[in-house]
């Protein structure tokens, strides 16, 4: 894999990570009204393994 392609993905991994924490963090308030009922357990451990996996590739 090209570094470039490898550091664009690296980044894009992390921060979908961190969009679904994120999100996932926002179910909290009940002002915000998401739209959508996604489990969230499964959105924020998929969110751990995104970042985690962003961050890996970063080396």
């Amino acid at each position: 894999m090209d570094k470039t392609t490898k550091s664009q993905l690296s980044i894009a991994l992390f921060v979908i990570g961190f969009a679904m924490i994120a999100v996932q963090d926002l179910k909290r308030l009940e002002s915000i009204n998401l739209g959508f009922s996604w489990p969230f357990a499964i959105m924020f451990y998929l969110g751990l393994i995104f970042m985690a996996a962003g961050y890996y590739l970063k080396q």
